[in-house]
């Protein structure tokens, strides 16, 4: 059937017609973000996304600020608010992995700790107390990188470096004459008003190692 003078005028305009509303939805969508919390360099807290001490709560909405604050806080051990108080189950687990590496501080009595370029952590309530915080840094992803890490926290955590030196002769004996499929070692726990741990973890496989760090309520 022949298409009348009218209706090829309209297909004419019809390619235009869409452009113009799909930028007509982007410049909409733009200015709705440009008013979002999410741009803001640094918005202020909720009090479902910060604690009352300080701390970040352990839930979907505390680790949102964190990853556009970029730093994660806790007090653990003594004058550390309950688990139940940080969003975490009284005897549960929440994880999460961040849209960027953050920091995290630490705070246990009068002792300060700062972790850098955090990717994921882990924390664990046991008896509503907030009983672990495992953090997963964004390190080497080799053997040796990884050893060069755990070394350089060393003089901060509270750890004997030594424990390190014969990880790499161990390792080499794995890869010999091991038949697991990991190879897993670990250095600390310092004693203190935190307990402080570093473990590190070799896949036979891929080759590649896993770096992370543990704080716990010490003495």
């Amino acid at each position: 059937m022949p298409l009348s003078s009218r209706t090829r005028t309209l297909l004419t305009w019809l390619p235009a017609t869409v452009l113009v509303l799909i930028i007509a939805g982007v410049v909409v969508a733009s200015l709705a973000i440009q008013g979002s919390w999410w741009t803001q360099d640094r918005p202020a807290a909720s009090d479902d996304q910060r604690a009352s001490d300080g701390s970040s709560m352990l839930t979907d909405t505390g680790f949102d600020y964190v990853n556009v604050s970029g730093t994660f806080k806790m007090r653990i051990g003594e004058g550390a608010l309950s688990a139940s108080e940080l969003g975490l189950a009284a005897d549960g687990e929440k994880s999460a992995d961040f849209r960027r590496p953050v920091r995290a501080v630490i705070a246990a009595g009068d002792e300060l700790y700062v972790l850098d370029d955090v990717t994921a952590l882990t924390a664990a309530g046991q008896g509503d107390v907030l009983a672990s915080v495992t953090f997963v840094p964004d390190t080497a992803n080799n053997w040796t990188g990884a050893i060069d890490y755990l070394r350089s926290l060393a003089p901060d955590f509270g750890w004997d470096a030594a424990q390190l030196d014969p990880l790499t002769e161990q390792l080499g004996e794995f890869n010999r004459t091991g038949t697991e499929d990991t190879f897993s070692a670990q250095i600390g726990p310092s004693e203190g008003t935190a307990r402080i741990t570093g473990d590190i973890t070799f896949d036979r496989a891929s080759g590649a190692t896993l770096v992370t760090i543990t704080f716990e309520p010490g003495a």
